[in-house]
């Protein structure tokens, strides 16, 4: 049963969007860092000389070994020590990373520095999420945190779009008078992304540690059930999560090349166009999504974010036939509108993981879903993508196709099969 703390516990509103806006650049400063290189795998390629394999270990295995290794650990953490304090770490972490990769002059170096992005990034979640949940009521805390992961949908967007104008600057000779003006553009690019990430980090210096708030009172005395069980009565969630994960690395890996090999499209075209449809189409479904969550949740209680996360993978599955489309136009259209309903279901689905929950296990089931996220998703999906050309020899469209309905079929099943035992047993 969730009943909401006195209203004197809780931080004032104002408080809280203001800590929710700072968390928000910082998952579009983040998302950034990570997702750049699908905007710039053919620059990449050919002054380093790598194959597309090796583009997929960059952008899937590099981020993720490291995130997973160390993201659990510091989700325990964030239970225990000051988020504040640990975002700062953890963005300037990363930023030193980015920075690094810019520098590096062969695959080995590349992959090296992108574990340094990864062990930054593993803060970020497991802590951002855990300090919105001691900001905000339950009952409101689904938009909070949608507009939290907007930040994230942004940067996957802003990555390719700041990709864009980046090169844009670097073409009309931005650098030609300073000491790196002879770096390939591609390593300017990285270099404007991670530099403010060093003068960001600071502000997370002044952030107050809010009270830890547990809004799940048991009636009875017992303690909350141990981590690992409550894992797997979610893991339906916790898969639908991972699946959403996967399959938006694997889309948003391979869409630029997708439109620049099979259409010839300029990189920077794709960056403007591509970059903006991301953002408008990943940022309005975290917050469509944060938004239905809620209201599912009140309309029918507990299971009622589930619902909306298995709505939204049904829409998504024949969506994806769009992104397989004969148009480059029409393709422009598909990419962002898978992203839209993918978002409904992250937003929905972790915010669903969220509110069952104990306040003290926050940060850890936060950083266990972000693990399988990023351990499934990001070390998964860009080569499973490949490996599925491959096997088709189609190229690039019906891979991702084929991708997404596959794996949200099997999500789906498992998430409706999870409601079904749920409401056999009479929750929600």
């Amino acid at each position: 049963m969730i009943v909401p703390a006195p209203a004197a516990a809780w931080p004032s509103p104002t408080r809280g969007w203001l800590v929710v806006a700072l968390l928000f650049l910082a998952a579009i400063l983040a998302y950034t860092d990570r997702q750049v290189l699908s905007l710039l795998v053919d620059p990449i390629r050919a002054d380093v000389g790598l194959t597309d394999a090796d583009i997929a270990l960059l952008m899937g295995p590099a981020f993720a070994l490291v995130y997973g290794v160390a993201g659990v650990p510091l989700g325990f953490a964030a239970d225990r020590v000051s988020r504040s304090r640990l975002l700062f770490a953890g963005i300037l972490t990363w930023s030193i990373g980015t920075i690094a990769c810019a520098f590096a002059p062969d695959f080995r170096s590349l992959f090296a520095a992108r574990l340094i992005v990864g062990l930054g990034e593993a803060v970020l979640s497991p802590a951002a999420i855990s300090l919105i949940a001691d900001h905000f009521r339950p009952e409101r805390r689904s938009l909070a945190v949608g507009v939290y992961f907007t930040g994230i949908a942004i940067g996957i967007g802003g990555a390719i779009l700041i990709g864009a104008f980046a090169i844009d600057l670097v073409r009309a000779g931005l650098f030609v008078a300073t000491p790196i003006a002879g770096l390939a553009q591609w390593r300017l690019v990285l270099l404007a992304v991670g530099l403010p990430g060093i003068l960001f980090a600071l502000l997370f210096l002044t952030v107050r540690e809010p009270a830890r708030q547990d809004d799940r009172q048991q009636a009875d005395t017992t303690a909350p059930q141990p981590l690992a069980r409550f894992v797997l009565g979610m893991a339906a969630l916790f898969l639908a999560a991972a699946t959403a994960s996967l399959l938006d690395n694997a889309v948003g890996a391979w869409a630029p090349s997708l439109l620049i090999r099979n259409f010839g499209m300029d990189e920077a075209d794709v960056g403007r166009q591509l970059g903006l449809g991301l953002m408008l189409g990943y940022g309005g479904g975290m917050l469509v999504g944060g938004w239905l969550a809620d209201a599912a949740a009140r309309r029918f209680g507990a299971q009622g974010k589930a619902l909306v996360c298995l709505a939204a993978m049904l829409l998504t599955i024949p969506a994806a036939f769009l992104l397989d489309a004969p148009s480059a136009a029409t393709t422009l259209i598909g990419v962002p509108l898978y992203f839209a309903l993918s978002a409904v279901v992250t937003a929905s689905g972790l915010s669903a993981i969220v509110d069952a929950a104990p306040a003290t296990q926050r940060g850890a089931a936060t950083a266990i879903a972000f693990f399988l996220n990023v351990a499934i998703g990001a070390g998964i999906g860009p080569g499973l993508v490949v490996a599925v050309a491959d096997w088709q020899g189609g190229g690039l469209g019906p891979a991702l196709t084929v991708t997404v309905i596959a794996l949200y079929v099997l999500a789906a099943l498992a998430l409706t099969a999870h409601l079904l035992q749920g409401r056999r047993h009479g929750r929600g």
